[in-house]
């Protein structure tokens, strides 16, 4: 398959840059090769920037929920960052919220929201505890 999905490590976090010409056989890839990557370097943390995405159809939001639902089966948690305002406002249209998903506005707040979870599960009656979704950060 000659798709490129840029998969960088920052810590315990995967960073996925989906790049601009998103078509579903990249999405494929994508959810399949971020998969391997978060058993292989044992990650617990995937921030997937859609930054460079200027549109998106029904096929595009199911498969980035299906991605952050499988990202959490595999043991990590999955942010979404980057969502231009066109993006946001066509989802909302197509009922396609992306409720299962925690967002934020960029890069920065989205490791910070896995910073800050991270920081609460390890003070959690010292164990690792579980991952619950929560609210996204608010973008004011």
């Amino acid at each position: 398959m000659n798709e490129y999905v840029a998969i960088l490590r920052i810590g315990g976090v995967l960073l996925v840059t989906v790049p601009a010409g998103l078509n579903d056989t990249t999405l494929v890839f994508l959810q399949e090769k971020l998969s391997q990557q978060i058993v292989k370097k044992a990650a617990h943390g995937v921030v997937i920037d859609i930054t460079a995405v200027d549109t998106v159809d029904t096929f595009v939001g199911r498969r980035l929920s299906l991605i952050a639902s499988v990202t959490v089966l595999l043991g990590a948690r999955p942010v979404l960052v980057g969502i231009r305002p066109a993006v946001a406002v066509t989802l909302v249209q197509l009922g396609l919220e992306l409720d299962d998903i925690a967002k934020a506005r960029d890069l920065d707040a989205g490791l910070r929201m896995l910073s800050a979870r991270d920081a609460a599960s390890a003070g959690s009656a010292g164990s690792q505890g579980s991952w619950t979704r929560g609210p996204a950060l608010p973008l004011s």
